[in-house]
């Protein structure tokens, strides 16, 4: 590869809309992909634990049991009235 083609791909590099690209390889280039990886699943993992285990029940909190008073009233019947 010609010095030309090889300066320009280097200050492609460094433009301002690049720096995504950039910081996503940098495990890669130091060779700390695995940890890496292994770290971020980690972390994902315990921010949904500790969501899961923080977030308030879903409604209702507690299924009514048929025949109680909290369960939900009957609509009365049209057809017999």
């Amino acid at each position: 590869m010609s010095r030309r083609a090889t300066r320009r791909r280097q200050n492609s590099a460094r433009r301002q809309g690049d720096r995504l690209p950039y910081l996503l390889g940098m495990p890669a280039r130091g060779n700390i992909r695995w940890p890496f990886i292994v770290t971020v699943m980690v972390a994902a993992t315990g921010l949904y634990v500790l969501a899961l285990l923080t977030a308030p029940p879903m409604p209702p909190g507690q299924a009514p049991t048929p025949g109680s008073s909290s369960a939900a009233p009957q609509p009365p019947d049209d057809e017999n009235a």
